[in-house]
This record gives structure tokens, sequence and C-alpha cells, in this order.
């Protein structure tokens, strides 16, 4: 059983990266499998984000009373250019184009790569800082709960 938020969190980033990681391999080569590795990919981003936003973001603005200003303000800015991205990317994916996909995974990098340091240098040690072993245990269990499927 894993005993911190950022060891849970931190775990699902490298198994992100992976998978974008080898769609973006085989995006020009084999699309039909590149297609399954984003799907995969992207229902396990938008997952990741809403374990974030409705899960540990809320224990992060409750604790500290940011809501509107701080650490949170600035991740779900930065989730929505994320998903703006991945939209774009996604679209190309359907229609089975390869143009112009190695520039918009280059674009979601830049974002996602300084956004995950960002949350696994401050915002998850801050929220273990935060919880007891209780409430890291029960934040870890609702996200678990959440099916990936509901996000493909």
């Amino acid at each position: 059983m894993m005993t911190t938020l950022f060891e849970f969190m931190s775990i699902d980033h490298d198994r992100l990266d992976d998978l974008f990681e080898e769609f973006n391999k085989l995006a020009k080569s084999d699309m039909g499998k590149a297609k399954s590795l984003f799907d995969n990919f992207r229902a396990g981003l938008q997952r990741h984000i809403i374990w974030e936003e409705d899960i540990l973001f809320p224990i992060f603005e409750r604790a500290t009373g940011m809501h509107e200003t701080g650490p949170t303000a600035v991740m779900r800015m930065e989730h929505g250019q994320i998903k703006n991205i991945l939209a774009a990317i996604h679209e190309k994916v359907l229609a089975g184009e390869s143009d112009g996909i190695d520039g918009l995974g280059t674009q979601l990098l830049g974002v996602l790569g300084p956004h995950n340091v960002k949350e696994e240098n401050i915002l998850y040690p801050a929220i273990d800082d935060l919880t007891n072993e209780q409430e890291k245990k029960q934040a870890i269990e609702r996200m678990t709960e959440l099916p990936s499927e509901n996000f493909a």
C-alpha cells in the first residue's frame, strides 16, 4: 500500500509519460496502434486531472485558504492549456493524420513537463504534509475508485 500522495501521483505521471512516449514513436508508422496508446494516455491524463482538481486541490485549498491564488490556481490554468493541446492531438489521431502531431506533442510536453515538476516538487509534498495517514488513504481510495473508462 502506498503511503504518500506524492508516490501515488508520481507513479501515474511516469505511467502517462511512458504511454505518450510510445504513442509518439508509433504515430508516424502505425496510426492504428498509436491511436490505442493515445486513447489510453488521453483517458489517463483526463482522470489524473480530475483526481487533482476534485480530490487533491480541495485538500490543499481548505488547509491553506488559497483558492483563487497560489499553486492550485496555476495548476488549473495549466490544466486548461493541457486539455486544449490534448484535444488538438485527439482530432488529428481521429482523422488518422500524423502531420502536425510532432509539433503538438512538443507543445504538450512543454507545458506538461514543467507542470509535473511543480506538482512533484511543491504541491504533492505540501498536500502530504497537510494530511494525516487516514486522509491520504481516503484520497487514494477515492482516486482509485474512479474508473478510467469514463474519460475515454
